[in-house]
């Protein structure tokens, strides 16, 4: 087993700082899966079933939304498509708090599922093309923080949302919007150039 030291030594320090990057959007965006079904039933004051059928709605729009985005990959490249889907998401994150209309929340977590899932294929091609002779660890590893943030993400949610769900919502949407800014900031500085982003 690697230490630490060790672990950090043998990724580039960009690729490090993406993992992180990665594993807090994870959490944040795991923190609407408990958080649907508390604040369906909560606050709109609708039955657990119609909670559940908002996180099915929700699961199809991001299948298609996986399509969608490997399809637009080639013709708006990982930059445009990863921070507009991320921005997108943010923004929609940080509007649900003030929608208390049954039939506009539906469409707006619709909406967000479907963008949840557009950046995937531009972020799985991106680590593929950024570091080629380490991505299938890195993927490993991306795949692992992943699941590591929406554990932590889906048990903090209840906690935070006891004190505000307005809290709540704030937290999913800053990490959201902050991992857009990062991304646009790293591939911006990246030498991408040479591929096809």
């Amino acid at each position: 087993m690697l230490s630490p030291s060790v672990f950090f030594q043998r990724y580039p320090q960009e690729a490090l700082f993406f993992l992180v990057a990665s594993f807090i959007n994870s959490a944040g965006s795991a923190f609407m899966w408990p958080l649907t079904t508390l604040y369906v039933h909560t606050i709109l004051q609708r039955s657990m079933t119609e909670a559940g059928f908002v996180l099915m709605v929700q699961s199809l729009a991001g299948i298609a939304g996986q399509f969608v985005g490997g399809s637009l990959f080639h013709r708006l490249g990982a930059k445009r498509l990863i921070v507009g889907a991320l921005l997108f998401q943010g923004l929609i994150q940080l509007s649900i708090p003030f929608i208390s209309s049954w039939p506009v929340y539906l469409v707006l977590m619709t909406c967000l599922g479907f963008t949840f899932n557009l950046s995937f294929p531009a972020i799985q091609a991106f680590i593929g093309f950024r570091w080629k002779e380490q991505r299938r660890e890195l993927f490993n590893i991306v795949y692992v923080g992943n699941n590591l943030g929406m554990a932590i993400g889906t048990s903090l949610a209840g906690v935070i949302a006891t004190f505000s769900f307005q809290l709540t919502f704030l937290f999913n949407s800053t990490s959201t919007l902050l991992f857009a800014l990062f991304f646009f900031l790293f591939m911006k500085r990246s030498f991408l150039r040479n591929c096809c982003f």
